[in-house]
């Protein structure tokens, strides 16, 4: 095929919006058959909330759906009929760690799934997005065209709909094929071990951040404890008026203000004459909410000194592998060699992102505390059973350890 596929290869069904229409998709997908393609369809840089605004799901017998969640919101967990329609069936979700965690948010947790992205990272493919997969893989060029728009919008345009089924249109087909070649190059236990971390992680409600206002670009700049008091009240404040507005934090007020207002003073907080000096702050969306800045620097001149955040944040599990030099040297010296044995192996496995063979930082927990490291360490730090066949000879070489087990 030279040109690009328009539209799905059956006539769009309209969005599933009441309950006799979810109930109709839900007897559809029963009398289906196989494996099921999904996705969804989210707002980035449009809404605070990462919850999905158009769900697809396909199986053959029943073609494709497209479901409309805001709809549901008033019983979420009614979208989780989803999952007892197909029974055990097997789930193909490209990229499922995107999907999985809005999918848990209204019910929907898959008994398994098979995400063709990593498949593809497996099969070290040279790129793993979709479209390119499709087109490499079986000929079918499709438009991006959509991806960042906002799918909050209601009603959503024939187009964007147009758009999200052909998301799942070949997603069966294009398992099928990376299942062949997981097959013929015996990789198919890695992909299964893979996606069951990969659901098990991404199905869990996810673990607050630890003082995610350090986060901020630009806090770095500053020295002084009152300028970071200053850049977490308004970081925090700024939060939680995104939160209720449901819309990015940076259209409330964008980074390089909080940064820059935070920077006025390195011995006092700003004044209200103070803010007067950021520009960010005279102009609308800063100026919008201007009492609840004002508001922010209040409860820091409330706080005492003792209570203004330190410089650097508390040490949260490892240190950098850079710091071992400093606080454990035989650790240093065992990542020197670790670390470019992994990257060549690897380069052996023709796998392009190391991190995929060797997880960043149950690597750097193991060689951190261990000083003979076995294969017993890497499994109980969290690399999976497959990473840990290769890695346990490769690091007992490179430290010039006998392999045990």
């Amino acid at each position: 095929m030279t040109g690009y596929v328009e539209s799905s290869r059956e006539p769009l069904r309209p969005v599933v919006q009441t309950e006799a229409a979810l109930e109709e998709a839900l007897d559809s997908l029963a009398q289906g058959s196989g494996d099921v393609a999904f996705d969804t369809e989210r707002a980035h840089g449009h809404r605070y909330w990462p919850k999905a605004y158009l769900l697809q799901i396909r199986r053959a017998g029943s073609g494709t759906w497209l479901i409309d969640p805001v709809a549901f919101e008033h019983s979420p967990r009614r979208l989780g009929a989803l999952v007892e329609a197909v029974d055990d069936a097997n789930w193909i979700i490209h990229a499922a760690s995107q999907d999985l965690p809005c999918m848990q948010e209204i019910g929907i947790v898959p008994p398994r799934v098979f995400d063709t992205e990593m498949a593809a990272r497996l099969l070290g493919k040279p790129s793993a997005s979709l479209g390119s997969l499709l087109e490499s893989e079986m000929g079918i060029r499709l438009h991006k065209a959509h991806s960042a728009d906002n799918w909050s919008k209601r009603p959503l345009p024939p187009s964007w709909l147009a758009y999200a089924a052909l998301d799942v249109d070949y997603l069966i087909d294009l398992a099928d094929v990376l299942h062949h070649e997981l097959d013929s190059v015996g990789r198919t236990e890695w992909s299964l071990e893979e996606d069951r971390e990969t659901l098990a992680r991404f199905s869990a409600p996810p673990t607050p951040r630890p003082d995610p206002w350090r986060r901020l670009s630009g806090v770095t700049t500053l020295r002084a404890p009152v300028q970071l008091a200053v850049a977490r009240e308004l970081w925090l404040e700024r939060d939680q008026i995104a939160q209720r507005c449901d819309r990015p934090p940076t259209w409330i007020l964008p980074n390089n203000v909080i940064v820059e207002t935070a920077s006025l003073m390195s011995d006092a907080v700003p004044s209200k004459t103070d803010l007067s000096r950021v520009r960010g702050l005279n102009s609308n969306p800063g100026r919008r909410y201007l009492a609840n800045w004002l508001g922010a620097l209040d409860r820091v001149r409330a706080l005492p000194e003792q209570r203004y955040p330190p410089r650097r944040a508390p040490q949260q599990g490892l240190p950098h592998p850079r710091s071992w030099e400093r606080t454990n040297p035989d650790a240093a010296t065992r990542w020197l060699s670790v670390r470019p044995a992994v990257d060549a192996l690897a380069c052996e496995l023709g796998v392009l992102q190391p991190s995929i063979l060797a997880p960043p930082h149950a690597l750097q927990d193991v060689v951190y505390h261990h000083e003979k490291i076995t294969r017993e360490d890497l499994l109980e730090a969290g690399i999976r059973p497959w990473q840990a066949d290769f890695l346990a000879p490769a690091i007992a070489e490179a430290l010039g350890q006998p392999a045990i087990g």
